[in-house]
């Protein structure tokens, strides 16, 4: 797969976010979204959160398993049992790197 590809693939990833606007639900394509409520969580593709993000009408709430206090237990649980498989999440590099930039 191209990088281009993965991260696609990537922004279709469902996010939480903290609007700081007003609207009803969002009727779009690929589904439904909303209400948006000022300092209420709701869930959104990446896609949509980066781009109110750049407009400035949310905060994207990073996922739990791109806290690094989280991740630094998990390695430290891998070091003590190495013999034994740790999920990741699916979409680790791509979406990290996409909410990054």
């Amino acid at each position: 797969m191209e990088p281009a590809e993965v991260e696609f693939l990537a922004e279709k990833e469902q996010i939480t976010i903290v609007p700081n606007f007003s609207e009803n639900k969002l009727y779009l394509i690929s589904g439904e979204f909303g209400p948006f409520n000022p300092s209420m969580q709701t869930r959104v593709p990446l896609w949509l959160a980066i781009n109110l993000r750049q407009r400035q009408k949310c905060h994207i709430v990073p996922p739990d398993w791109l806290n690094v206090g989280q991740n630094s237990a998990q390695l430290t649980e891998w070091l003590i049992i190495q013999d034994s498989y740790l999920p990741l999440h699916l979409n680790l590099p791509p979406v990290s790197l996409v909410q990054i930039t």
